[in-house]
């Protein structure tokens, strides 16, 4: 397996991993979640991604074929009369191929942002995760991640 920063020449199979996830939320809240379409997370997204230089989206290749994607982002907040600044990467996305999941890849691609972080000198590493999504919750709590904030909603029926 083989872990690396993407290129522009990655969108389009970023894009086309995304799908997989994109479906798992779908399925889980239809009323929130679109289903995987070609606009719901387009090449020309990820290339404008790409270009932006906080942004750090890695790619797993088995066998030369693209297997997964994680894309992560530094996040800069100056210090305010409330909190101290702090900067920390933020993982927007991980997505890992489902013949592919359980056979390192989700956990190689945390480790490339972990890697990238300590370079930059960032302490946290942060990402949400829905509560209905048992498989990642676990996945990501073996990975070292806690829960530091919740967030609630009230869901009102009828009301979108």
């Amino acid at each position: 397996m083989d872990i690396r920063l993407a290129t522009l020449n990655d969108a389009e199979s970023i894009a086309a991993l995304n799908a997989e996830v994109q479906q798992v939320h779908a399925d889980a809240l239809p009323h929130l979640f679109k289903p995987p379409s070609d606009e719901t997370f387009p090449a020309s997204l990820v290339r404008q991604l790409l270009a932006d230089p906080n942004t750090y989206i890695f790619i797993a290749s088995a066998d030369d074929v693209p297997v997964g994607y994680i894309y992560a982002q530094i996040i800069r907040r100056a210090e305010t009369s409330l909190h101290y600044a702090w900067d920390r990467f933020y993982i927007h996305h991980i997505s890992v191929n489902r013949a592919y999941q359980r056979h390192g890849v989700g956990q190689a691609l945390i480790q490339a942002v972990v890697r990238d972080a300590k370079e930059h000198g960032i302490a946290t590493i942060a990402l949400d995760v829905w509560a209905m999504n048992t498989k990642a919750r676990a996945f990501f709590a073996a990975q070292g991640f806690t829960v530091y904030q919740e967030t609630m909603w009230l869901h009102l029926s009828g009301q979108e």
